[in-house]
């Protein structure tokens, strides 16, 4: 450490900034540039997807969706990562600061009596008190310092945007589990009311059998069609009750809700019509499928490279170059201002006063010598993480255009899939129609009807799937544009 007097001091730190103020090493930019496919949709078209589940115009939906946003635990995990990347990032700001102390302390000491150095007179024991301040100050001329600040803030801005992705992932589970499970609600109450048609037509049919007008074939073959209706109702039911416990789960719910998730009872055997359409719903209130969203038509490219995944990939893209920036600057010497000013005294009513301060100024100078292989190691393995990082930056925006893909193609091939399959449940309800009317004439026999009505079922069953495909794939669509986008995330 070198002592100074002030006005030389404060000469030799403007020299140095002067000279050397140009030097700081900066971040590398960081720029990637992608081949997109053509804009098809404006991004205008698509509006605020914030908030995208109102779309589906269902209050209950919504009211999950928020209870998940508040309550769920991997979202409070994401917080608390956001909430430690915030206080790294005072760490790093801190560094650019000048560190201030206060020191304060009182000392006896007692000198041997029996050393080359005691001379006659001196006094054995003495006493001395000090009060003062002193300050460190690190010249971040190479910018090391700055670097790591820089990396601190792209780490809380990805950190950030993880949650934001985070969130957008659990609010489209939470719209799939609950379309999910109102379609098994009204699978479960279309196949119990089939199953007590099909009770009541093997009581028919057992009475035309004890007439003698039907054989045993046709009453064992009954009572088999009315047991598989039966083994579907059961696996329809645990069905449910695994969904219900998925759903609670992201909803954040305590464990004893968790676990009483497939007790609720909510008149899922309660009797529906089986000859009419699912578009004339034969669900109980409350189970009801929402209206589908309008979609804007064509693929809007960038709405994908704002999803939360991409931005998260690009700070941390950003933050990698920055500590590139640091590990460089490293090499470079550590350059810091260091004094102090007080007051010292062997008594302490003498403490304060002008002849016991004491004051101090340095100017210090570290350059790194016999470590500058582990300095290169270090410098390398920054920007081998700069490669992995554009890497996976690279990774991302690709999974962003396969999920788009995906989805766009899903909710095109579940449109074409409920239309048919709808068109076919009318055509199965007039046959039945038809297949009764002919019975009760008796131009054919019970297995027709029987045929009739468990082609009917499978169709209706099949309908509720296919309309249950094409909402979670219009969500998915929502998903792979990362909802959203339009905001800033919460710090």
């Amino acid at each position: 450490m070198i002592a100074l007097r002030a006005p030389l001091a404060r000469s030799a730190v403007m020299l140095a900034l002067t000279a050397l103020g140009g030097c700081a090493v900066l971040p590398e930019p960081v720029q990637r540039i992608f081949s997109l496919p053509p804009q098809e949709a404006p991004v205008e078209a698509w509006g605020d997807l914030e908030r995208w589940w109102a779309r589906f115009d269902d209050a209950a939906l919504g009211a999950d969706i928020e209870r998940a946003i508040a309550h769920n635990s991997r979202l409070a995990a994401a917080q608390a990562r956001i909430d430690d990347a915030a206080q790294q990032v005072r760490v790093a700001n801190q560094r650019l600061i000048p560190d201030i102390s206060l020191d304060a302390g009182a000392a006896r000491n007692k000198r041997s009596e029996r050393t080359a150095t005691n001379f006659p007179g001196l006094p054995v024991i003495t006493d001395n008190r000090q009060l003062g301040l002193s300050a460190s100050y690190e010249l971040d001329l190479w910018g090391r310092i700055r670097a790591g600040e820089l990396g601190a803030i792209e780490r809380l801005e990805a950190q950030q945007w993880a949650r934001h992705s985070a969130q957008t992932s659990i609010a489209a589970q939470v719209a799939i589990g609950s379309f999910r499970i109102r379609t098994l609600q009204q699978q479960i109450r279309l196949t119990a009311a089939t199953i007590a048609l099909a009770d009541e037509a093997l009581e028919l049919i057992r009475r035309q059998r004890d007439a003698g007008l039907l054989g045993d074939f046709e009453y064992q073959q009954s009572r088999a069609e009315r047991d598989a209706f039966a083994v579907r109702l059961t696996d329809l039911r645990d069905a449910l009750q695994r969904t219900r416990r998925a759903q609670a789960q992201l909803l954040g719910a305590e464990p004893d809700e968790i676990w009483r998730a497939d007790r609720m009872d909510d008149g899922d055997s309660a009797p529906a019509p089986v000859a009419t359409s699912i578009t004339a719903s034969a669900a109980a209130p409350g189970t009801a499928l929402p209206a589908l969203p309008e979609i804007p038509e064509g693929l809007p490219s960038e709405l994908l490279l704002k999803r939360p995944d991409v931005r998260e990939a690009e700070a941390q893209l950003r933050a990698a170059s920055a500590d590139v920036a640091a590990a460089r600057a490293a090499f470079f010497p550590q350059i810091s201002l260091t004094g102090r000013y007080g007051y010292q005294s062997r008594d302490l009513s003498e403490l304060l006063v002008g002849p016991a301060t004491v004051w101090s100024l340095g100017l210090g100078l570290l350059q790194p010598i016999t470590n500058a292989r582990l300095l290169d190691a270090q410098m390398k393995a920054a920007r081998a993480r700069v490669r992995a990082a554009e890497a996976s930056y690279v990774q991302t925006v690709q999974t962003a255009f396969v999920d788009a893909g995906n989805a766009f193609g899903a909710r095109a091939t579940a449109h074409e899939a409920r239309q048919l399959q709808e068109r076919r449940e009318q055509e199965l309800t007039d046959t039945l129609r038809m297949a009764g009317r002919r019975f009760e004439a008796g131009l054919t026999g019970a297995l027709e009807v029987i045929d009739a009505r468990r082609n009917l079922l499978a169709a209706q069953l099949d309908a509720l799937d296919r309309r249950n495909a094409e909402l979670s794939a219009t969500v998915d669509i929502y998903r792979a544009l990362g909802g959203g986008w339009s905001a800033p995330p919460s710090p």
